[in-house]
């Protein structure tokens, strides 16, 4: 039998959204013609260390909100949810998920400290992937022994627990297995297709900006769902096309044809547009302009909208002047690079 490790660290890729957001909301995806997500992993990574410690009881950080609390041994999870700091709610029921539903009583104790290189809110999918992340590492300190598909099944219903509104599933694989993905959806589940494209090439011609304007998924989520179920015609016209330009995108990155993968990304900004007035605001509608203005072909934002981050494509060698026309609005230009491999576990 393979001994339990003291302590493991957990790392997985956020993601970028090129195309095809919000179409991965069940049972949204379930109404459209050839539902289609296309997404692509990327180096901001977020972080999930869980160890064995010498005093009892469990002790949760997490680096990127400041926040810190510590569980007696034998806490359940309401007296848990009572003591832990705003915003560590979704490490506390992962952790108690796969500790038995309990803080243990033993003699030596658990740590739990996370962390994420994406802004708070940014729309990268950060919060599903320290999900991933944390779910991973317990899995291995716990000898769960769980597969990709039982790791998202749990880490998407918990987070649904937390969010208290339906969740979608395109952020979680990447998080697991990296890459630049087509997510197909279908009433048999999701069938992942990687897709074969020169990540060097697509970041020369993608730009990430943070618009320092944290937004709540939920909020749009919410809004788009209820009204697509309530049978709004503009909804669902929108929500299909905007799975029609996932499609042009999935076939222009297969082509290499970059002008063809722009257009693709603003077909599915102006169908995304039409979806909800909570997708975007004044300040995204003017950075998206001044883009364009210094050379920028399409953007649109990053996950449900709302705020956090854009997305913009530019013609070869328009990168930096680009970038500097974004900074000089006071936007904030990440650094990253497309990743091919998912959570990475390092164990001791």
């Amino acid at each position: 039998m393979r001994a339990m490790p003291r302590r493991v660290e957990a790392r997985a890729p956020t993601r970028i959204d090129l195309a095809g957001g919000t179409v991965d909301l069940w049972p949204l995806y379930l109404l459209l013609d050839r539902p289609l997500t296309v997404n692509a992993a990327i180096d901001l990574e977020a972080t999930a260390v869980v160890e064995r410690t010498a005093g009892a009881g469990l002790t949760i950080e997490s680096r990127d909100r400041d926040a810190r609390c510590h569980l007696p041994e034998g806490a359940g999870l309401a007296e848990a949810l009572r003591s832990a700091p705003q915003g560590l709610g979704f490490i506390v029921r992962l952790a108690l998920h796969f500790l038995g539903g309990s803080v243990p009583r033993e003699t030596s104790g658990w740590s739990i400290t996370t962390a994420c290189d994406a802004p708070a809110g940014s729309g990268l999918g950060g919060s599903s992937t320290l999900g991933i992340a944390l779910a991973a590492a317990l899995d291995r300190m716990t000898g769960r022994g769980l597969g990709h598909d039982r790791l998202l099944q749990v880490t998407r219903g918990i987070e649904t627990q937390v969010l208290a509104i339906p969740t979608g599933e395109q952020d979680y694989h990447p998080a697991l297995v990296g890459g630049i993905l087509g997510l197909n959806y279908s009433v048999e589940g999701t069938r992942i297709e990687h897709l074969s494209v020169d990540r060097a090439a697509l970041r020369s011609r993608t730009i990430l900006v943070y618009t320092g304007v944290s937004r709540n998924s939920g909020i749009s989520n919410w809004d788009i769902f209820k009204r697509h179920l309530d049978g709004e015609a503009g909804v669902r016209a929108a929500l299909q096309a905007i799975s029609d330009a996932a499609h042009a995108m999935r076939d222009a990155l297969l082509r290499g044809d970059w002008n063809g993968a722009a257009e693709a990304l603003d077909r599915d900004w102006r169908a995304r547009q039409r979806l909800s007035p909570a997708v975007t605001d004044t300040i995204i509608d003017g950075l998206i302009a001044e883009a364009r203005a210094a050379g920028a072909q399409a953007g649109k934002v990053c996950g449900a909208g709302g705020g956090g981050c854009l997305v913009l494509w530019v013609p070869e060698g328009a990168r930096d002047a680009v970038a500097r026309r974004m900074e000089s609005q006071g936007a904030t230009v990440l650094e990253f690079h497309y990743v091919g491999q998912g959570v990475r576990l390092t164990e001791t």
